[in-house]
């Protein structure tokens, strides 16, 4: 056997395409700035994902690199929404070591294809191949390590307007989609109701797509996953630690 082959990465499977397809519940935590000891800490909780912020947060791909090498040490999924669903944009988060995508302001099925065709290696898609993590020197059989590859990305697509509510249960149809969500707060202003993400009419159009998506055989996000915002997560330690009376933690 080559020497080499002894320093590769074990990964467990990938939790996330496994709840989306066993309805397994899972928790993760949304981040917003790369900050890799922070996995670190959170690892102590049993995390399933971490979910990099790549449209809304501060990250550059020096930092989803390193939270990828952090989550991946403590055996925790690192997925990413990346801020557009071209192929150059997608291919340099999944060579830092995503495992997972999540796509953002899909509107049809043909958009959606766009993206997976970003995702997926031949036959599936048409995924550039090139020196990406894991930084193995060898790979024995390529063929099968694509197709490795493949089976173990998760696909999340997020619908945020009226376009993408009437589109969904296509969207969901789609091979290699595993789940849905919403981005509900462009969602609400896409359908006259800005800064009211919890509008009943808004609440009774995203249920209705979720039957519909449901039908389709693929479930939504609230579905299998609970997640929280970094934010909020360092807000809520800091008043319950305020709270108490003082100590010093050594």
């Amino acid at each position: 056997m080559n020497d080499m082959n002894h320093n590769k990465l074990k990964l467990s499977p990938n939790a996330v395409k496994r709840a989306a397809a066993n309805g397994d519940t899972i928790k993760g935590c949304h981040l917003t700035f790369g900050a890799p000891p922070i996995i670190e800490v959170l690892s102590s909780l049993d995390l399933d994902f971490i979910y990099i912020d790549g449209e809304h947060g501060t990250f550059d791909f020096k930092d989803v690199e390193a939270a990828c090498l952090a989550a991946e040490r403590h055996d925790i999924v690192p997925i990413a929404r990346v801020p557009d669903r071209t192929a150059p944009t997608i291919t340099r988060f999944l060579d830092r070591g995503v495992r997972g995508i999540v796509v953002p302001h899909v509107n049809s099925a043909a958009d959606a294809a766009e993206a997976l065709d970003a995702i997926y290696f031949s036959p599936t898609g048409s995924r550039s191949f090139g020196g990406g993590r894991p930084y193995y020197l060898a790979i024995d059989d390529l063929p099968k390590h694509l197709a490795d590859v493949n089976n173990d990305i998760s696909v999340g697509i997020m619908i945020e307007s009226a376009e993408g509510l009437a589109s969904a249960h296509e969207i969901a149809a789609l091979s290699g989609v595993d789940y849905l969500s919403f981005g509900l707060n462009d969602l609400a202003q896409a359908l006259g109701y800005p800064g009211q993400p919890t509008h009943k009419d808004v609440a009774r159009q995203v249920e209705e797509a979720s039957a519909r998506i449901r039908k389709a055989g693929k479930p939504i996000r609230e579905d299998f996953m609970k997640i929280a915002w970094i934010n909020q997560v360092i807000l809520a330690g800091m008043r319950e630690l305020m709270a108490r009376p003082i100590a010093l933690p050594y």
